[in-house]
């Protein structure tokens, strides 16, 4: 038996006590000329009564932090849907909503870095991991067979113990040979002549060896004895003067020992990079979101840009000179004394002050910024009003001049240093988020991965590239993840909602959208057209507001809402197929798409002859272009 919402006598704004029934799973299309009741229904009928009953399900509690919707005006209204409003404006005004948030895809990446992200070391650039002894047993038995190594651990050396003592100390240990620069020790017979004090490195050898099978159990024997000896810290140290071609020598440390060229691999327990001495911490989820105190710049906590002085404000036009004013705030009565201070030293630093302030040379600009000890620059300057800032009126003052500029340590990706060096091939998280959409999917659908790799982050990628593919569907595939939704158009914002709604796969739920094909290319309205079917075909009755002859075309069933605006409005002139719309009772929507009526297009438009010229628009995705 099909299911339908019943709504019996609705009289929401200017609706005339209609009745409408909507069967499940099907695309609605309302349609109508403006003023005719469209909004109303959708909206202010069916959204509002769903969304008041759903959050009415919830507990008294939960219900006080929720807006409370009111009941519309209407008799009767059964088999009603939890609603989702899809609208064509965009409500959001926070800097931290991203696309990449909004769409949920930037959970995803936070959780595929996490899993399969490799983080190299921002001095050495070598991979940094946990280094396990199966690991550094596999890394020995890649060494061409019969290659001679050794197993070490560093040796921490006191100055406050006598050199015998510490020998001792170390045959008490096991140890026979040391390793003291450059040179193998015997400690058991050549004890007289070491003194450890003066050595630069000091090194215990657990064991020395040939690469062969049957040293395996050997091997891992004296991997677990240095780690245990040496507090998690162990060298393999290998001869490569048979085979000075080796690939793992760009890995490790050349060094040599008697005459003989040696590579030496180090190696960790920690998360931590052995050649640089620097600890890393371990990827986690947290650490590549910015809007987790664990993983945001602590400069700009997250935001991207921080508040300082904007040098555009301070020198506004560049095509002054010094003498003319170039420099604003020093131009006021209080603080003209700073520019005389520069006007009496700038002979002897060669500062023009008859010359256009874009005309300067950098080497005058960096004197006239950071200042010398004859005259106060830009940044001192602004310092000392920073201390002072407890005082309204310098408060005021410093508000003129401040801007949004660019974090200078995150450099706009919002991140720690500390995520950036977290790369899946050779790509960190703020690259990906700075890609276009088409370019990430790109890049996720060539990504190179290992068996474990894949096996890992198996459903991460289906559901990163899922979501990508909707975002490309309904024509925002130039959007980068890292745009800011706040700048993002209501017809932009309302397609990311409906990509949102898509990725969650939610079913039984009644979608309401308003005009979604507003802004998209003809091209684009069939893709659209696709994710609407889809969003119907997985179990949710879609009900669109649209004007849009193709998606009217691909309604399941049409409301034409008429025949007039306002007062001539508020009826159900036509519910149906779109086959059977008739073009004679009213519908002007009928009319006009059965070729009855049409828009004339003048042969010839009046110009006035005026224009507006843009230059270097630059804005978003805008490429310094010029308008006319």
């Amino acid at each position: 038996m099909e299911k339908y919402i019943i709504a019996r006598g609705i009289r929401v704004n200017n609706l005339k006590n209609i009745d409408v029934k909507i069967p499940h799973k099907k695309l609605i299309v309302i349609t109508g000329v403006s003023g005719s009741g469209k909004s109303s229904l959708a909206f202010d009928t069916l959204y509002a009564e769903g969304q008041r009953r759903y959050i009415e399900s919830f507990s008294a509690y939960a219900r006080q932090f929720l807006e409370k919707m009111d009941k519309p005006d209407v008799d009767h209204i059964e088999g009603i849907l939890p609603a989702i409003a899809i609208q064509q404006k965009n409500p959001v005004k926070n800097r931290r909503s991203t696309v990449g948030t909004a769409t949920e895809i930037n959970d995803y990446l936070r959780l595929l870095f996490a899993r399969i992200g490799k983080t190299y070391c921002s001095s050495c650039k070598r991979h940094v991991q946990i280094d396990t002894v199966s690991n550094i047993t596999e890394t020995v038995f890649s060494l061409p067979e019969g290659t001679r190594f050794m197993v070490i651990f560093p040796l921490t050396i006191s100055q406050k113990v006598s050199n015998q003592a510490q020998i001792n100390l170390l045959k008490e240990r096991g140890l026979v040979r040391i390793l003291v620069d450059k040179t193998i020790v015997d400690i058991t017979t050549e004890t007289k002549d070491i003194n450890i004090h003066n050595a630069k490195a000091v090194y215990g050898i657990v064991d020395r060896l040939l690469v062969k099978d049957v040293i395996k159990e050997r091997l891992v024997d004296a991997l677990e004895t240095a780690y245990r000896l040496g507090a998690g810290h162990l060298s393999i140290i290998y001869d490569i003067t048979n085979n000075p071609t080796d690939s793992s020598i760009s890995k490790g440390i050349p060094t040599e020992i008697h005459g003989s060229q040696w590579i030496e691999l180090k190696y960790n327990k920690q998360f931590y990079c052995s050649y640089c001495n620097i600890e890393y911490s371990e990827p986690i989820p947290a650490l590549f979101s910015f809007n987790n105190p664990v993983g945001a710049c602590s400069r700009c906590q997250g935001f991207g840009h921080t508040i300082d002085i904007d040098l555009d404000a301070v020198i506004p036009d560049k095509g002054k000179t010094l003498n003319q004013g170039a420099i604003v705030p020093w131009n006021t009565p209080t603080y003209s004394e700073l520019l005389e201070s520069l006007k009496n030293a700038s002979s002897k630093y060669n500062i023009p002050m008859n010359v256009p302030f874009s005309k300067l040379t950098e080497e005058q600009v960096k004197l006239i910024m950071e200042g010398t000890e004859d005259f106060c620059g830009l940044y001192d300057f602004f310092k000392w009003l920073e201390q002072r800032k407890y005082k309204m009126h310098v408060r005021v003052f410093l508000s003129k001049y401040r801007g949004y500029t660019l974090c200078t340590d995150c450099n706009g990706s919002r991140l720690k240093k500390q995520a950036l060096n977290v790369f899946i091939n050779n790509k960190n998280i703020a690259n990906i988020c700075s890609m276009t959409i088409e370019k990430a999917l790109q890049f996720f659908e060539e990504l190179q991965l290992s068996d474990y790799e894949k096996n890992t982050a198996h459903l991460i990628l289906q559901e990163i590239r899922k979501r990508l593919d909707y975002m490309i569907k309904i024509g925002l595939g130039y959007l980068t993840l890292d745009r800011m939704t706040r700048t993002l158009s209501g017809g932009e914002a309302q397609r990311v909602n409906l990509a949102t709604s898509l990725g969650s796969s939610l079913v039984n739920t009644l979608y309401i959208l308003d005009e979604p094909s507003i802004g998209l290319h003809p091209r684009d309205t069939g893709r659209l057209i696709q994710i609407l079917e889809k969003l119907r075909d997985i179990g949710n009755r879609v009900v669109i507001v649209e004007h849009d002859k193709e998606v009217i075309k691909k309604a399941d069933e049409i409301i034409d809402m008429g025949p007039g605006a306002g007062e001539n409005g508020g009826t159900i002139v036509y519910q149906g197929s779109f086959r059977n719309l008739p073009a004679h009772n009213g519908s002007l929507t009928g009319q006009y798409i059965k070729g009855r009526k049409a828009i004339k297009i003048p042969a010839r438009r009046k110009l006035s002859g005026k224009k507006i010229i843009l230059r270097g628009a630059s804005q978003n995705n805008l490429k310094d272009i010029d308008v006319t």
